[in-house]
């Protein structure tokens, strides 16, 4: 892919995060491109999700430049802040559904936020619902659904906004291995789509051989490795590369 003449649509300047005396993020920079998929991957603890739960200061970092569609995110007062935040989507790794409303109040909770009339919220909400392959649990609640149901939701909410970037924090983990396979699914389509550029932590080392354009390996706090899936997969050199490596074989 070439990137040489494009303006990243995510720039990470030395971004650093501490908790007390732990350092977590030790001056991450990172570039993201438009159409682009990046998966992070690492052990837990080294700072994946704190990396990108930065990106829209649901964690505050505390030193830094983070820079989306040319804005720093790092300087923005809330109202902005809140603005900006409705153009990147979020998955989570807890599904975060409001359990009172149904499935397509929930995905056309945002929209209504913004303004947008009931109408066109949900003619909204029914066309992420479709990409997910729930339009027909749109009344349904979320005690209702399965695991994997519930994150398909959680992913149609955040398409539902149309967000040019979103950030998935491992959206497979709370799910049971046999419902992987359904989220995982979705966001291949999503990859294959282009339909809006990706920034996913996950463990699952198949899914990223399969859909990013690059593979980034952290490490205690820093960004040890970071290639074509063809490359670091196979010829890794970093210690933490080695052992995904020897995952994808098994």
């Amino acid at each position: 892919m070439n990137t040489v003449e494009r303006q990243p649509l995510l720039k990470i300047e030395r971004l650093e995060k501490s908790y007390q005396k732990r350092r977590v993020l030790r001056g991450i920079n990172l570039n993201l491109f438009p159409g682009e998929t990046i998966i992070v991957m690492g052990p837990s603890g080294c700072g994946k999700s704190t990396l990108i739960r930065c990106i829209n200061r649901l964690t505050e970092p505390d030193a830094g430049r983070i820079f989306f569609e040319g804005t720093e995110v790092t300087g923005l007062p809330l109202p902005q802040l809140s603005a900006l935040r409705r153009r990147i989507g979020f998955v989570f790794q807890q599904f975060n559904l409001i359990r009172r409303l149904n499935v397509l109040e929930n995905v056309s909770f945002a929209l209504r936020l913004e303004g947008q009339p009931r109408e066109e919220a949900e003619a909204k909400a029914y066309q992420a619902l479709s990409r997910v392959g729930l339009k027909e649990r749109a009344l349904n609640y979320p005690p209702e659904l399965s695991g994997g149901e519930q994150q398909r939701v959680g992913i149609a909410r955040a398409l539902a906004l149309e967000p040019p970037l979103m950030l998935w924090d491992e959206p497979t983990a709370a799910l049971d291995p046999i419902l992987v396979s359904e989220v995982i699914e979705i966001m291949e389509e999503l990859v294959r789509s282009k339909a809006t550029t990706m920034l996913v932590v996950t463990h699952e080392v198949g899914f990223a051989s399969r859909a990013a354009d690059r593979i980034i390996f952290m490490d205690q706090g820093k960004i040890v490795e970071e290639g074509a899936p063809a490359t670091v997969l196979t010829a890794p050199k970093s210690e933490i590369g080695e052992k995904y490596k020897k995952l994808l074989k098994t």
